[in-house]
């Protein structure tokens, strides 16, 4: 494949694959198939930007862009599986230099390593929020790995969890 080809495809399935991670199941086809493509496109990009003679430093940029891309999206692919429950929980984000605020949702879904949830607040990647089950008062911190706007104008966002697991969230 022509780098050309390759810069075009790979940004059309990237696009393609960020649109719709949230929804696969681990171990699941389509799960596999991008878990497979993110590797090989940052194997690739990698190799093309090694090639003889070198790339201009547009192809190069494009070439970093795909890798830093495909890796970004092979860190949201599910680490486990995740669990439709809904459970009543408590938001705290007390950011450096922001506003307190605190908001009272459920979980959509759970796994092991973190949830998705409906937020009223607008949240950032990287956020660290503070999550207090209501049921059994167990607290711990979560870091927002992505978000997005809802038609309602609310955030749907997935958290996770930063000790690196959940026994209580099962």
């Amino acid at each position: 494949m022509c780098l050309a080809h390759f810069v075009n495809s790979c940004y059309a399935r990237l696009e393609e694959l960020s649109r719709s991670t949230h929804t696969w199941a681990i171990g699941g086809t389509a799960w596999e198939s991008a878990r497979d493509f993110v590797r090989e496109c940052v194997q690739t990009a990698t190799r093309f930007s090694q090639h003889v003679p070198a790339p201009s430093n547009l192809e190069r940029a494009r070439l970093v862009d795909i890798a830093t891309w495909a890796t970004e999206l092979g860190r949201r692919l599910r680490r486990s599986p995740r669990n439709p429950v809904a459970i009543t929980i408590r938001l705290m984000s007390e950011q450096p230099g922001g506003l307190y605020w605190e908001e009272e949702t459920y979980t959509l879904d759970i796994s092991c390593h973190g949830a998705r949830m409906n937020c009223k607040h607008a949240v950032k990647n990287d956020d660290v929020l503070k999550v207090l089950r209501l049921d059994t008062g167990e607290q711990l911190e979560a870091r927002v790995v992505w978000h997005r706007l809802t038609s309602s104008g609310s955030y749907e966002l997935g958290i996770e969890f930063l000790y690196g697991g959940s026994s209580s969230a099962r």
